[in-house]
C-alpha cells in the first residue's frame, strides 16, 4: 500500500475544513461589517428572453412521451396480400400400349421460367444433397447445366460428385 498511497496529497480532515470554512466566514462577516458589499452575478446568466428553446414535444426523443392515446376504438390494419405464385409441377399421364391400360407413366415437366434463381438454387441445393452430379440435377430442375453450375458458385454449394 506505501508504493501505491501518498499520504501527502490526501484531502483535508475533517478539523482542516472545518476551520478553513470559518476563517472564510469571518473574513466575510468583517468585510460586510467595514462597509463592502457582495455582488450576485449568478442571476445574469439567466435571459429574460432566451434565443434557443427546446420543445420536448417536437423533439424525438421526448415528442412520443406527449401522444395522446386516440378515442376511436382500435382497428386491425389491412395486411397486403402476397401476390406470390406457388410452382406447381405439370404432370402429365401417358398411357403406354405394351402395357395395361391401368398403369400410367408419370412425366414431371418442371417449370423454371417463373422461378427466381433462389428458388433454382434451392431445388440444386436439394438435388447436391441427394448426391446428384450438377448434369442430373439441372435435369432435375429443368435448367442447363451451365447455369446449374453457375448457380451453385453464386450461392456457395458444392455438388457431391462432378460428372
Amino acid at each position: 500500500m506505501q508504493l501505491h498511497h501518498d499520504p501527502s496529497t490526501d484531502p483535508q480532515s475533517v478539523t482542516a475544513q472545518d476551520r478553513e470554512r470559518q476563517r472564510i466566514a469571518e473574513a466575510t462577516a468583517a468585510f460586510l461589517a467595514g462597509g463592502g458589499q457582495i455582488e450576485q452575478v449568478g442571476h445574469q446568466m439567466q435571459d429574460a428572453n432566451p434565443a434557443f428553446v427546446i420543445n420536448p414535444r417536437k423533439t424525438p426523443v421526448y415528442a412520443h412521451l406527449f401522444v395522446q392515446p386516440e378515442t376511436e376504438p382500435l382497428r386491425a390494419k389491412v395486411q397486403p396480400v402476397a401476390t406470390v405464385a406457388l410452382a406447381e409441377a405439370e404432370i402429365e399421364v401417358e398411357q403406354l400400349q405394351d402395357e395395361q391400360p391401368a398403369q400410367h407413366q408419370v412425366v414431371e415437366k418442371a417449370r423454371c421460367s417463373g422461378l427466381s434463381s433462389a428458388q433454382l438454387a434451392a431445388r440444386l441445393m436439394v438435388q447436391a444433397k441427394l448426391g446428384a452430379s450438377p448434369k442430373v440435377a439441372a435435369e432435375a430442375v429443368g435448367i442447363p447445366e451451365k447455369q446449374a453450375r453457375q448457380l451453385a458458385r453464386d450461392f456457395r454449394f458444392t455438388f457431391p460428385r462432378q460428372r
